[in-house]
């Protein structure tokens, strides 16, 4: 499954469900800033294959981002990238930055 175009790995109605279901959960978790529960979300996420971990990620920074841009922060870059080299946390935060820009200048 690693090595199939994302297409072929989920419907796009299965990939909206699962990048909802993610939003939600990481939203629930936000209430809290539960490390435990976070960390137990981005460990199942490790679990998809690349393509759509990327794929689910992108668009739940998307979608984070609009609706809570500190928990976007926290989750992706405190939790999710906890372990990521400086630099690529640099990267991610960056691009958060210019998503959160771009909206403010709607």
């Amino acid at each position: 499954m690693q090595n199939q175009p994302f297409n072929q790995t989920l419907s796009d109605e299965d990939f909206n469900h699962l990048t909802e279901s993610v939003v939600k959960a990481i939203l629930k978790v936000g209430q809290t800033q539960n490390l435990e529960e976070a960390i137990v979300i981005r460990d199942e996420l490790h679990r998809l294959p690349d393509q759509v971990l990327t794929e689910v990620l992108n668009q739940v920074i998307l979608r984070l981002v609009a609706i809570d841009p500190l928990l976007c922060r926290w989750f992706i870059i405190d939790v999710f990238l906890r372990d990521a080299p400086p630099e690529g946390r640099a990267d991610v935060a960056e691009r958060i930055n210019i998503l959160l820009a771009d909206l403010r200048s709607l």
